[in-house]
């Protein structure tokens, strides 16, 4: 439990804001209090219904899809763990 919290703390020292955590705070619960963060004030993004081939071909610049197939997801499994097996045979 301890090193676990080392590791929380030591990120978030890493991410820090330039003014400190106090001050971050101070500001976030100053834009939540105030009127700018009201729903109407917010843009609605548009919303369209699409098909789910749609989805997996997000990536039309470089003509790659977007996300991984479960099958590439296997096969690069199946090769990390045979280069794992080998590494751990020397």
């Amino acid at each position: 439990m301890l090193c676990a919290l080392a590791v929380l703390v030591a990120l978030l020292y890493a991410r820090r804001p330039d003014s400190g955590f106090l001050a971050w705070l101070r500001e976030s619960l100053d834009a939540w209090r105030s009127d700018d963060l009201k729903r109407e004030n917010l843009s609605q993004g548009g919303v369209q219904d699409a098909h789910v081939d749609d989805i997996f071909t997000l990536g039309v610049p470089d003509d790659r899809p977007a996300y991984a197939r479960p099958e590439e997801i296997v096969a690069r499994w199946d090769l990390v763990r045979g280069r794992a097996r080998h590494l751990t045979k020397h």
